[in-house]
């Protein structure tokens, strides 16, 4: 949540970015982790949202999106002091050894982290000067993470960067000559060039379009859809449905933020709260896949319907 999740604004846009990278490696990988172990051990949730228990440290709040690797054993994290402007944001990571939970342990001051399809790649922010979000690439080496980098060197603002399993990219950033700004778009390469293209309407609208999560088949995305989470499914034609919110039984009614869904579409992870003091900010986990199944079902039927 790069700013107030209840702001509004948005636009339509074509931005040129350096290339960093064309390509990040997509590999199998195989689970090693005890099935009760998973998820620091708490017990799945079914349809009714649960707090998942975050360390952080006294004064801080855990929000934003997480990550946790593809063989279940590193949870990422964000702990954060305050927002607007955001204050004392860090990446933390609890990992999995000898049979149980270790950390949390400090790994890059940031916040939101995201993994590659491989989990060998993680994407985090962080502010400039003037509260700017800037977007971030370490390379795991061994067991440990690279020194991190900074992506996208020419946008002003670089949100939420995903990388999907065909290797595509999708960022929130600026809309430039669009109606608001930031758009949801999809990073094209082509050469030297580096180009972030608006995913358009009805996914985009006269908002800061800025939290989002994409499926790594990129046929869905979710949403920060004003207040709440919403769902958009990609058509045939490329183009994406109208997001449709979830509602007060996912996330309260409340404002939303931060999405991410576990690869086998179980679990939804998200953050809200809203209380000034930020007491009851927090990330919350949430059975997903029937809710997706039926949305899909009644948003594909409709898009047929009207044409």
């Amino acid at each position: 949540m790069s700013s107030n999740p209840f702001k509004i604004v948005t636009g339509i846009k074509s931005i040129i970015i350096p290339v960093v990278f064309s390509f990040i490696g997509i590999s199998g990988f195989t689970q090693s982790i005890p099935a009760g172990s998973r998820y620091l051990g708490q017990i799945p949730p079914g349809g009714t949202p649960k707090k998942f228990p975050l360390s952080v440290r006294q004064g801080f709040f855990a929000a934003e999106r997480i990550a946790i690797s593809p063989d279940g054993m590193n949870i990422y994290y964000s702990e954060i002091k305050s927002y607007y402007p955001i204050k004392g944001e860090n990446v933390k990571r609890y990992s999995f050894s000898n049979g149980k939970w270790e950390g949390p342990f400090d790994l890059f001051d940031g916040y939101a982290p995201s993994l590659s399809v491989t989990g060998d790649t993680i994407f985090f922010e962080r502010k400039d000067l003037i509260n700017n979000s800037e977007t971030y690439i370490s390379l795991k080496k061994g067991s440990a993470w690279g020194n991190p980098k900074r992506i996208y060197t020419k946008l002003v603002k670089a949100h939420y960067c995903q990388i999907t399993r065909n290797g595509n990219y999708y960022i929130s950033t600026n809309s430039g000559n669009g109606l608001g700004l930031n758009d949801w778009c999809k990073v094209i390469i082509k050469g030297a060039d580096t180009t972030a293209i608006s995913l358009g309407r009805p996914l985009n609208n006269i908002v800061d379009n800025l939290d989002f999560y994409v499926s790594p088949d990129e046929s869905y995305m979710i949403v920060t859809n004003r207040p709440g989470l919403g769902i958009s499914f990609r058509k045939k034609d490329g183009s994406w449905t109208n997001p449709q919110n979830f509602g007060r039984k996912i996330d309260f009614g409340l404002g939303s933020w931060g999405p991410w869904v576990t690869p086998d579409n179980k679990y939804l992870f998200y953050s809200t709260g809203t209380k000034s003091d930020y007491s009851d900010v927090g990330v919350f986990w949430v059975r997903i896949d029937s809710v997706i199944d039926s949305l899909k079902h009644i948003n594909l039927s409709q898009v047929i319907k009207s044409n």
